[in-house]
């Protein structure tokens, strides 16, 4: 039953929404770009606020074992180290990306109110889909956290190719979610119940035993997710949205549609017990999906000019790294594989936004998105140059980053659960990664400068690109740290599934 309760449990959210409106407000009656701004990025401060203090009161019903206390609106939501871990994940994301897009949103998009407020209404709907436990729940959060990205992706009004963008979003965006959908209603017409909780008991009551059925639900949730993971074969929205989308908004895609799908695939996956069904033929499917993803990722992006569209391609590699560690995470009777995801994912999501960061620094001074662009940029802004070449570095895995530290943690999880074959494959392309990761980075280091003036990066920029790479050399040196942090919200997924 309803419990006056469940708001605190789910206040993070709740007041996530209420800062968005009061972005709107101030925006519709103030009209000050810097007001608008501050207000979007100190209003994250009170989820944050909210989100440490249930990690207090969770550890505390954990030491108690008095977990199902930590349900709210009738078992629909579960607030756990999983769901707290991403709610801290996306708030990194908007405390990155409010200050890194103010330049560029008022000198192109000119609409601050409406994309800081729907970028803080995608946020909402990604931190819910961490939290959902249910299955209805699951499909309207992920609505919540996709349709404001529609409109992010058509923001820049002076230009056809972000009005096609927006168009080819909604329309392969409508069609994953009719996938999701179709494999949420099979789904609860073999076990009666939307409840996750409730499905995994359901299947390890005998429903798996050759049902071929649940099997075909499993592919369908898996398909559907996978548009909001950019994995291959659903990948094809990526490139062109990402290049006719307003910069800072493909950062922000690049990490929060891929967090949010990630998020809501391990938790229906791992938590539902889905994972569980027929578990061979599952792991093959999901095993070939990531070698194509990250094997087309990379050989395409290794051959693209446009920088944005490189990234594009990039990501759907990245995705399929990490997948890798979703195949260990379905097949191991631990949590070591959904740690290693976890851990992924955080260093993903700051590295490719310090990398988005410098992109957008150059795109707000020049204009440019070719790779041809960065040519001597190191001479003409050495720490803007800096931090966006570590951060280009890490997603390449160069050791001793925390991309190549994720990346460790990543196979060792796949190689203990026996794909050797996998870990093998994804080694190789890893390798193809350098390829174009280090194109940029010669062109900024080792190429003549287009011209001889010197850059001026937004103090907004320049906060962002400095945060990121704090980020990423302290993740570096406390790899181990951080991961102390993830297996507790990985081990939080198994407390309710029978037989784990």
């Amino acid at each position: 039953m309803f419990h006056v309760s469940d708001l605190y449990l789910l206040s993070p959210q709740f007041s996530l929404v209420i800062v968005a409106l009061i972005v709107l407000l101030v925006d519709l009656f103030v009209k000050r770009r810097i007001l608008t701004v501050t207000v979007a990025f100190a209003g994250l401060s009170i989820p944050l606020g909210f989100a440490i203090s249930q990690a207090f009161l969770v550890n505390t019903l954990v030491a108690n074992h008095t977990l199902a206390s930590n349900h709210a609106f009738f078992g629909m939501f579960v607030v756990d180290q999983y769901a707290i871990y991403f709610d801290i994940v996306f708030l990194i994301i908007g405390a990155v990306m409010i200050p890194a897009s103010y330049s560029y949103v008022s000198k192109y998009v000119k609409a601050d109110g409406e994309f800081y407020t729907l970028m803080l209404l995608a946020l909402t709907g990604s931190m819910f889909l961490g939290s959902t436990a249910e299955l209805i729940s699951i499909y309207i959060s992920l609505e919540l956290a996709t349709m404001p990205l529609y409109v992010l992706a058509g923001l820049l009004r002076t230009g056809e190719r972000s009005a096609e963008a927006a168009v080819k979003y909604v329309l392969l965006g409508a069609m994953s979610s009719a996938i999701l959908l179709y494999g949420f209603a099979l789904l609860y017409g073999l076990t009666g119940t939307t409840d996750l909780i409730a499905i995994a008991n359901s299947i390890n009551a005998g429903v798996k035993d050759g049902n071929v059925l649940v099997l075909i639900a499993a592919v369908l949730i898996l398909a559907g997710f996978g548009f909001k993971i950019s994995a291959v074969p659903f990948h094809m929205w990526a490139p062109d949205i990402y290049e006719g989308s307003p910069t800072p908004s493909t950062a922000f895609f690049s990490v929060a549609s891929k967090s949010a799908g990630f998020a809501g695939l391990i938790r229906v996956f791992v938590f539902g017990g889905l994972g569980q069904v027929n578990l061979t033929a599952l792991t093959i499917i999901v095993s070939i999906v990531a070698v194509l993803t990250m094997t087309l990722g990379n050989l395409v992006a290794a051959v693209q000019s446009n920088v944005k569209r490189m990234m594009a391609y990039s990501s759907i590699a990245q995705a399929g790294y990490i997948l890798v560690g979703f195949v260990a995470s379905i097949s191991g009777k631990n949590a070591d594989g959904t740690a290693a995801v976890l851990f992924f994912l955080l260093v993903y999501v700051i590295t490719n936004l310090g990398a988005f960061s410098g992109i957008i620094a150059l795109a707000n001074a020049t204009g440019g998105e070719k790779i041809e662009d960065f040519r001597g940029l190191a001479k003409r802004a050495p720490l803007l140059s800096a931090g966006t070449a570590l951060c280009l570095l890490s997603l390449a895995g160069i050791p001793p980053l925390a991309g190549f530290v994720s990346k460790v943690f990543i196979f060792t999880a796949a190689w203990g659960q026996g794909f050797a074959w996998l870990v093998v494959i994804a080694l190789i392309n890893t390798v193809v990664s350098l390829v174009y990761y280090g194109r940029i980075v010669k062109a900024m280091y080792f190429d003549a400068p287009l011209k001889e003036d010197h850059l001026t990066t937004p103090m907004g920029l320049s906060s962002s690109i400095a945060l990121t790479t704090a980020a990423l050399i302290v993740i570096t040196f406390a790899a181990q740290v951080v991961l102390l942090l993830a297996n507790p919200a990985a081990n939080s997924l198994l407390a309710f599934l029978p037989g784990r």
